[in-house]
């Protein structure tokens, strides 16, 4: 009896440090992905302000000297800043190369976390391919002229392109940083919502979608005009 009470107990201990490793990791993956909503929250206010100025340089045309001088100088120090904020996957590669993801009873808040990290490398892959990397392309143009670089971007069909699909106005463009927004916080409500880390998926898929409804009605319909305060 002594020895079956010593192994039951050494059980009930492993499974309880089991328990509480797996939570302080998942607290850890829920800072991360908050870092993460934070990172995407810049990189689309900067894409922002870059597509207020393409939508005024597309909009101008041949015309740019519709445009006052100081406002075109403006416009060309915004177009030539860059920067990138990567994104942090570290505390999740962890997790899913430590015995504790497949320790883990719940097996559908796994693929919650797995679905959410794959949007969100996906979003950030296209955000420096697609994106920057066409930015640093505008630099090699740069021939010190605010006119002249808009003349030359107005002229090139790539770059032309280029900024149609990302000004502003181009609500698409933007319901994708709002889905990528969603679906980081559809993924801390199940984790805030259930401190064991635990919960059950029986309502179906369709949650997601009504969260995202509902984040979409809150939030998205409420955002005003555009105006210069974009490139403020």
């Amino acid at each position: 009896m002594g020895i079956s009470l010593t192994f039951g107990v050494n059980s009930l201990w492993q499974k309880r440090e089991e328990k509480k490793r797996t939570k302080e990791m998942l607290i850890l993956v829920r800072n991360e992905l908050v870092s993460n909503k934070n990172h995407f929250k810049f990189h689309e206010k900067e894409m922002k302000k870059d597509g207020y100025i393409y939508k005024m340089i597309l909009d101008a045309k041949n015309d740019l000297t519709a445009i006052p001088k100081d406002t075109l100088e403006l416009y060309y120090t915004r177009t030539m800043n860059i920067r990138i904020v990567p994104i942090s996957t570290s505390a999740w590669q962890i997790l899913q190369n430590s015995e504790m993801i497949q320790k883990m009873t719940n097996k559908e808040l796994v693929i919650r976390l797995t679905d959410c990290y794959t949007a969100m490398n996906a979003w950030y892959e296209f955000i420096t391919n697609d994106y920057w990397n066409v930015k640093k392309k505008m630099i090699f143009l740069d021939e010190g002229d605010a006119f002249k670089f808009f003349v030359t971007i107005l002229k090139n069909a790539e770059f032309r392109n280029f900024c149609y699909m990302f000004r502003v106005d181009q609500e698409s463009m933007w319901m994708a940083f709002f889905g990528i927004d969603a679906v980081i916080d559809y993924s801390l409500l199940l984790l805030d919502k259930h401190g064991d880390y635990r919960y059950d998926m029986d309502e179906n898929d369709n949650e997601l979608q009504k969260f995202a409804n509902e984040k979409y009605d809150r939030e998205f319909l409420k955002k005003d005009t555009i105006n210069n305060n974009l490139i403020e």
